[in-house]
């Protein structure tokens, strides 16, 4: 089942304007940037959506990635600004 149907990603009209100018101006990591596109690009409220090969060939990311991206953003209840949370360094490996 593609990515689309499983996690639709519809974007508000405030929202896709902040990514399009995240994606456009100032200074910000790689992944952030990344993310943004991928959101744009998998936004329905303005169309039709392309394949996730599709759209992973023309961000520049794995079709796993897409995947991803839409489903933290249908599980953070369309936060587009969430961002993957990082276990400390040791914290899984206990107290030693």
């Amino acid at each position: 089942m593609s990515s689309q149907k499983k996690y639709p990603v519809a974007l508000s009209a405030e929202d896709r304007e902040a990514l399009v100018r995240m994606t456009m101006t100032g200074v910000r990591s790689a992944s952030m940037i990344r993310r943004a596109r991928v959101l744009l690009a998998l936004d329905t409220s303005v169309g039709g959506v392309d394949p996730r090969a599709v759209i992973a060939d023309r961000v520049g990311v794995s079709c796993e990635t897409v995947r991803l991206v839409s489903k933290r953003f249908a599980e953070t209840d369309g936060d587009v600004w969430a961002e993957r949370t990082r276990v400390p360094a040791g914290a899984l490996a206990g107290d030693r």
